[in-house]
């Protein structure tokens, strides 16, 4: 008997997060009062999230803030936690403002827009995550 055979086809991800771009924000403000006034600016809702990302270097674990909104539409990350950066070649910027879904250049400076009239945001700048080089930077595709 000839009996057909199907053939299953299963797709291995490579594990690598997708490119996307986004924000690296300078202010000197702390966490929680620049997320109070991105809420007031743009009416959204960031709240602190209860997981933090962390990394693990010889000098021990370093955790690094995250707010977020609850429908999930971007995530403010501290890029500093004592003396640690979580984005070493990203070492002047204070956080990074990360999209929650795939967003293009234009949606990136379309938000960029939106948050530069801040007046305790010092200074905004867009970038590609397939430019930087860091091995931190797959901790940002949330």
């Amino acid at each position: 008997m000839n009996r057909e055979r199907r053939i299953t086809r299963h797709t291995i991800g490579s594990g690598e997060p997708q490119p996307f771009f986004f924000l690296g924000v300078v202010s000197a403000e702390p966490d929680y009062r620049l997320s109070v006034m991105i809420n007031r600016h743009l009416g959204t809702s960031l709240r602190k999230c209860t997981e933090d990302i962390s990394i693990t270097t010889p000098a021990g674990t370093q955790s690094f803030s995250r707010f977020s909104p609850e429908d999930r539409a971007f995530t403010l990350v501290s890029n500093r936690c004592g003396g640690s950066v979580l984005l070493r070649r990203l070492k002047n910027i204070d956080y990074l403002l990360v999209p929650g879904e795939e967003h293009n250049k234009s949606d990136a400076e379309k938000l960029a827009a939106l948050i530069r009239p801040i007046p305790e945001i010092t200074a905004v700048f867009i970038f590609d995550s397939r430019e930087n080089s860091d091995r931190n930077i797959s901790l940002l595709a949330l």
